[in-house]
């Protein structure tokens, strides 16, 4: 008889439903959907200096970058994407020099998703030179980074070292 006030006190701290009718609260559909946002970003090593018309002068870099979700699966992001070409500087603990190059490219409607999402589950950018081709010249290696700003304002980086061959030159591996 003792214990019978017990009974109720246990019922109602289970009384937590589970059940098709119940809403999350804010903070656990932040956490749920936070499961399937970009926790990291990689740029692919099919990112290269390129020709986009398809003949032998490059024309800019194609950059090819993978946003990927905590379990390191690819996902679609949206937001801000922000590039730069460094000068690379080998055997120093700071590898980026002289800003070269800038770009920023805007991924916020669903055209800019299909226009740069590729069936590899990346995306795709086509950096044409801004200063000219001059400043980038083959036979070199360049710090190439991609900074994404997500729309509630985390920033996520990578960078990637990019070998500009000469003509006729495979890159390095």
């Amino acid at each position: 008889m003792r214990f019978l006030w017990l009974v109720p006190a246990l019922g109602a701290v289970g009384c937590h439903s589970t059940g098709p009718d119940r809403i999350p609260q804010e903070r656990e559909r932040i956490e749920m959907f936070s499961l399937m946002l970009p926790s990291e970003i990689k740029i692919e090593p099919f990112t290269k200096v390129r020709s986009f018309n398809e003949d032998d002068i490059p024309d800019g870099i194609l950059a090819i970058v993978r946003p990927m979700d905590r379990f390191g699966d690819p996902v679609k992001a949206v937001g801000l994407f922000y590039f730069e070409l460094w000068e690379y500087q080998p055997a120093s603990q700071e590898r980026r020099g002289q800003r070269l190059e800038f770009w920023e490219r805007s991924i916020t409607r669903a055209d800019d998703v299909r226009s740069h999402w590729s069936r590899a589950q990346m995306y795709e950018f086509q950096l044409a030179w801004t200063q000219g081709e001059g400043s980038i010249r083959p036979g070199r290696k360049y710090l190439f980074t991609t900074t994404y700003r997500t729309p509630w304002d985390t920033t996520i980086r990578d960078e990637y070292v990019l070998d500009f061959p000469r003509v006729g030159e495979a890159p390095a591996e």
